[in-house]
């Protein structure tokens, strides 16, 4: 049994250094991807708390995971996140810009470039369709494996790897219409 499926044990039966452990080691990827997916900091906080919630309320019920609890977990917060998306009929547009942080010891002409390829990238990922961009975000932002993916995503793993062919081909040639459109316009 892994550490992760031992804390969730534990944490099932309410041991208050589990629950601890549980919300300190998986608070902050889970409030990244809502971050990311909602873009609003006050929402994300308490969507992210009605993702402990859940899971809390699952623990409860017996319900647990198929995978890793990792990706049970960002289930939860898929879930969580379209259910506010059904409830208020919001755009699901990414800026991603805002949460991408530049290193410190970069020369600032070298934190330009870096920012302009960072404000690329969040327009190309907006470009994405929903399920592309969970894809990139789960397995390149927070580090999923596959599997863990697909079980997030309620798809087989190849079809996550095929999610993941196209979604990487879309940004590729979103990032080349995007950079191909500053070319243009630095020559005008």
């Amino acid at each position: 049994m892994s550490t992760e499926e031992q804390l969730l044990e534990q944490a099932k039966r309410f041991d208050p250094d589990a629950l601890r452990t549980l919300h300190n080691r998986f608070y902050e990827p889970i409030y990244r991807y809502v971050f990311y997916k909602v873009s609003d900091r006050q929402v994300s906080e308490d969507l992210t708390s009605d993702i402990f919630l859940r899971v809390l309320e699952a623990l409860k019920q017996g319900k647990m995971w198929n995978t890793t609890p990792g990706a049970w977990m960002f289930g939860i917060a898929r879930n969580v996140v379209a259910d506010y998306y059904r409830k208020n009929s919001r755009n699901t547009d990414v800026e991603l810009d805002e949460r991408l942080s530049l290193p410190e010891e970069e020369s600032p002409t070298r934190q330009v470039m870096i920012a302009e390829q960072y404000d690329e990238l969040a327009r190309a990922i907006t470009l994405l369709t929903d399920e592309q961009r969970d894809v990139v975000l789960l397995r390149f932002m927070e580090g999923l494996s596959i599997n863990d993916v697909a079980e997030v995503l309620n798809k087989t793993p190849g079809a996550v790897k095929g999610l993941q062919h196209r979604a990487l081909r879309a940004l590729s040639d979103a990032m080349g219409r995007i950079s191909g459109e500053k070319v243009a316009v630095e020559h005008l």
